[in-house]
């Protein structure tokens, strides 16, 4: 049986405490990245078939190519992040993301759209792993930062499919993908 009650010298952890300060930062940039992950998964194969009138194989090929290009950039992501160290990878990650988005929005041609969205999975491939581990060496408490970086990042995940949605039900796909 586990014994949870702590001995007189342990602190008993809170059961719930609002993330350290030192973590609301590290979070945000965590949460624009997993809103730029979620959006783009949920509404790249809909923003090609519907805004740019592809076949719904170029559509669905399009989500599968910002997976890979996220999956690829993360396993190179340790040796990017070792030679240009982690605040350039994530600055440069944000322009390429951004590049990738303005690319989504100005795409007359699905395949432009592709190469958009395959930017913005490079750009933002390696900021919540980043994330993570700059939570755990911020703060007195590094769990208690961590904890509160993967509420606020994961947070996003649930946020953004529906933020887009909303968005372009009140104007259009276009508008929302630009925001």
């Amino acid at each position: 049986m586990l014994d949870l009650q702590a001995t007189p010298e342990e602190e008993v952890p809170p059961r719930f405490s609002l993330p350290p300060k030192s973590a609301l930062l590290i979070g945000a940039v965590g949460f624009c990245a997993v809103f730029a992950e979620g959006a783009s998964l949920d509404w790249s194969a809909v923003y090609l078939r519907d805004v740019l009138d592809s076949s719904a194989g170029v559509a669905a090929a399009s989500t599968t190519g910002f997976t890979l290009t996220m999956a690829v950039a993360r396993l190179a992501g340790d040796a990017v992040v070792n030679r240009f160290g982690a605040v350039r990878t994530v600055r440069v990650g944000g322009v390429l993301a951004a590049l990738g988005g303005l690319l989504v929005v100005l795409a007359s041609h699905p395949v432009m759209a592709m190469g958009g969205f395959a930017l913005l999975g490079l750009g933002i491939a390696v900021v919540v792993p980043l994330a993570f581990a700059a939570a755990g060496r911020s703060g007195p408490n590094p769990s208690q930062a961590i904890a509160g970086v993967a509420t606020i990042t994961y947070t996003s995940g649930l946020i953004a499919p529906s933020a887009i949605g909303t968005l372009a039900d009140a104007t259009s796909l276009v508008t929302s993908s630009a925001w």
